[in-house]
């Protein structure tokens, strides 16, 4: 589980976020959305410790992070970021990077850490890609390889900005069942998405932002209907039960 109280953080003297409290549960889908804007992302990285909190607390299935040292709070909880540059080495060798938090002296991979992110990567379905550089791939493979070394890092919390960039939408809808997958084995797992439609399709419980505050925390069903999607984004969603399920879609 991961609790956030009262935080408030930014950069340098410029507060970002805003007295923001929130849970995410153990064996849920949890989805932060908001404009372009509002510090979705930003939020992320106070949680993970990329930047400083200015006020309030974070705790990992119940530790205060502040009590973590870095290596801790990397085994607790697997961060995948935005804006991610391409090194130049093999994708499994970026795959392995998510053991590297597991690693005791003198920082050498075991065979069970070869495992782990064979399996990872199995699970995304690039294994075959191992030994591809990773300039070579597409955007999208790019993107799996990433998802693939934070599920190496087998941590319970698994926090992912905006994991769907450039996956198509069969590659998003293997997301969506990856997602759905980590929290039947009762992993956490937090995201920032811009897609509102997959958002509301995998998620156990939605945030909502706007301008670096939460504005509301509650079931999808519960923000359909609150109107809070067509207060900040000036579109309805509309929410239809079809033979193959519950389908949401889009009304001006």
């Amino acid at each position: 589980m991961l609790e956030v109280r009262h935080l408030s953080a930014g950069y340098g003297k410029t507060e970002i976020l805003h007295d923001i409290s929130f849970t995410a549960e153990t064996g849920a889908v949890t989805t932060i959305i908001g404009c372009n804007g509002c510090g979705k992302s930003t939020l992320l990285r106070a949680i993970c410790g990329v930047i400083p909190a200015s006020a309030g607390g974070i705790r990992m299935d119940g530790d205060s992070v502040s009590a973590l040292t870095r290596t801790g709070r990397a085994r607790r909880a697997a961060f995948l970021a935005q804006g991610k540059n391409t090194p130049d080495i093999t994708a499994g060798r970026m795959v392995l990077h998510g053991r590297f938090p597991h690693l005791s002296y003198p920082r050498k991979y075991k065979k069970a850490d070869y495992e782990i992110a064979e399996a990872a990567m199995a699970r995304l379905g690039i294994a075959h890609l191992a030994d591809r550089p990773m300039a070579e791939l597409s955007g999208g493979t790019r993107q799996k390889v990433y998802i693939a070394m934070a599920l190496a890092q087998c941590a319970p919390i698994i926090i992912m900005d905006e994991p769907t960039s450039w996956l198509d939408i069969g590659q998003q809808l293997r997301f969506a069942e990856i997602a759905r997958g980590l929290a039947d084995d009762r992993k956490t797992v937090l995201l920032v998405l811009h897609d509102l439609l997959l958002a509301l399709k995998i998620s156990d419980s939605i945030c909502v932002m706007e301008n670096g505050r939460l504005l509301i925390q509650d079931t999808p069903a519960a923000i359909l209907q609150s109107g809070i999607i067509s207060q900040i984004y000036g579109v309805e969603v509309c929410r239809l039960q079809t033979e193959c399920g519950i389908q949401y879609y889009y009304r001006m």
